[in-house]
């Protein structure tokens, strides 16, 4: 079966912890774009984040943000989902009790508790990011969340959401974040939008990723890689382990298939 679409993460898969990437990952795309394959590009980030990354970005058909919530062709909005607003209270609250930061997006920016600036600094906090108390956050129409602090305690706050929201474990500059998107939206949800979209058939996409929140869109589609070995829930769910995003295994993947004629195994 030849590939019809390739999946990949942002950050961890395309974009090193140093949020830097390599001149081989965008030979790749050059590769992929070629082909003639659709790219999708699947990450917790926000639209109004990837400006840095418009040098990998603009090679994506469709890029699914904030998990899922959101999905876009360049500055067109084709999806967006929100959570209810009993289900922000509910992230509010749990994280509070666990003393962990918090930050709501409403579409356009980030409201950000002080303990989330505080407790993940390497975080943009630019002018689309705005401080917001936690009783603000608290009644905002949000359409994706992020909660910050260790990730033990991380863990513990989305075992506690487990009923109410779908959350998903990633990382940001090297620092762990949880995405917090409705109970209806992950990353694989948002795939298989995109992938309706652009006509192609989820059993002959490939994706590619390194954290937990890569795990749901690791499910939809025909085979699965992780990049890297860092996360055993994430090396467990793929088809294949690669070499880290320092060491280049998205890109070198993506080169041997191209070399294969861009069969699936």
């Amino acid at each position: 079966m030849r590939i019809e679409a390739v999946v990949a993460d942002l950050d961890g898969t395309l974009v090193a912890h140093d949020s830097s990437f390599s001149a081989v990952t965008v030979s790749s795309l050059d590769e992929i774009r070629a082909a003639g394959i659709p790219l999708v590009i699947a990450t917790g980030r926000a639209p109004i984040h990837l400006r840095e990354f418009a040098a990998l970005t603009h090679y994506a058909d469709i890029t699914v943000c904030c998990s899922g919530a959101i999905g876009c062709i360049r500055a067109r909005t084709l999806w967006q989902s929100h959570l209810t607003r009993a289900a922000v209270r509910q992230v509010v609250n749990t994280a509070g009790r666990y003393g962990a930061g918090m930050a709501g997006f409403d579409g356009t920016e980030w409201h950000a508790s002080k303990t989330y600036r505080k407790l993940n600094p390497a975080i943009d906090d630019g002018p689309r990011c705005v401080a917001a108390s936690e009783s603000a956050l608290s009644s905002m129409r949000c359409v994706a969340m992020a909660v910050v602090h260790t990730e033990d305690v991380l863990m513990k706050i989305s075992r506690a959401l487990a009923r109410r929201v779908r959350t998903g474990l990633s990382q940001v500059a090297g620092q762990p974040v949880l995405d917090i998107t409705s109970s209806l939206v992950d990353k694989g949800t948002g795939v298989l939008r995109a992938l309706s979209a652009l006509k192609a058939d989820p059993a002959a996409a490939i994706s590619f990723g390194d954290m937990p929140n890569d795990i749901p869109m690791f499910a939809v589609t025909g085979r699965a890689y992780a990049v890297g070995a860092g996360h055993p829930s994430v090396a467990a769910a793929a088809h294949e382990t690669l070499e880290p995003v320092e060491e280049d295994g998205f890109a070198r993947k993506i080169l041997d298939l191209a070399a294969s004629d861009w069969r699936l195994p």
